[in-house]
């Protein structure tokens, strides 16, 4: 199968490239980004289209003289830049999808599958115990508006043009090739390897991480399955298991016994308003998805690859969440 991924050399976008080379399928990365370490790693086995999500010329280049079967569209500005630059974000997250959306009708492209985000359901009542796709959807940032737009595009697109469109809605990915982002666990982790003293904040905020590796196979088999596999236009992928920063720095005593963490204020954030922790069934009975690693087992996968890639990225004290020392 011949297939397009825009954003391929993000963060989801390599795993993403890797998994699909591995499977045998003909792929082409559009992107406007630099490389990444696992990018480049199936860089002879891909084609590389550089180009603007933005520009719908350039999208529409690349769809007609690549032909793909299907699309993976995961060209996105992420969560504290879509807050910084809300024209922005709508650009590249709202128009972008558009473009890919416009150059699937003209060339009958079998599916589309866009990355959206659990951001989309934004505030949460007490009441739902469980976050799966009936929860009600509520955004209330930048990035998760953003989001919500881009499945109720997808959704316009499939009944008024036929073009069938699927929505992955991923908790906060971690792992290999996290090299970028202003990303609280990854600052952790990778300063514990580095040895970088580091006073942490907000320790007791609970959030759900998913490994990438899984994070990316959702994708992917959300892309190459068959239409019969497919019941429903959107799923929420996680792990099901709510964490903090806290049990990452315990974790991370345990890999890296001489690491330098300091927890700042262990006290809660009472406005602090989180999700509770996802329910995968629908992707589970529909794709036979479920996610292979616990969050502490993604830890540890992580910080093997930071020690064996140690030149991946270097710490930018001035992007960093914190400060250090």
């Amino acid at each position: 199968m011949r297939l397009l991924v825009t954003g391929g050399h993000g963060f989801i976008g390599s795993h993403v490239l890797r998994q699909l080379v591995d499977a045998g399928h003909e792929v082409t990365c559009f992107d406007i980004a630099e490389t990444s370490p696992i990018a480049a790693s199936v860089a002879n086995e891909t084609t590389f289209v550089r180009g603007d999500v933005t520009d719908p010329v350039a999208v529409y280049d690349t769809v007609a003289a690549t032909a793909p079967d299907r699309i993976i569209h995961l060209a996105s500005l992420l969560g504290r830049p879509s807050e910084l630059s809300p024209r922005r974000a709508y650009d590249v997250n709202v128009t972008g999808t558009i473009n890919v959306l416009e150059a699937a009708v003209t060339f009958d492209i079998e599916r589309v599958v866009a990355a959206s985000s659990v951001a989309a359901y934004g505030s949460v009542p007490d009441s739902v115990a469980r976050l799966d796709e009936t929860v009600v959807q509520q955004p209330r940032n930048v990035y998760g508006v953003t989001k919500y737009t881009v499945e109720r595009l997808g959704r316009t697109y499939e009944n008024r043009h036929d073009v069938p469109f699927v929505a992955i809605e991923p908790v906060h990915g971690i792992g290999p090739d996290r090299v970028r982002g202003n990303v609280e666990d990854a600052y952790l982790i990778k300063a514990a390897v580095d040895r970088t003293p580091l006073t942490v904040p907000n320790v007791d905020r609970p959030y759900e991480p998913i490994y990438v590796g899984d994070e990316a196979r959702a994708f992917v088999v959300a892309a190459v399955a068959d239409d019969v596999d497919l019941d429903h236009d959107r799923y929420v992928i996680g792990t099901g298991e709510l964490i903090t920063l806290a049990d990452i720095a315990e974790w991370l005593r345990d890999l890296i016994p001489d690491a330098e963490i300091n927890i700042a204020d262990r006290r809660a954030d009472d406005e602090f308003e989180g999700l509770p922790p996802t329910d995968t069934s629908r992707i589970e009975a529909d794709l036979g998805w479920e996610p292979t690693l616990r969050p502490g087992q993604a830890v540890e996968t992580y910080v093997e690859w930071l020690r064996t890639t140690p030149n991946a990225w270097s710490i930018d004290p001035e992007d960093a969440p914190w400060s250090f020392g």
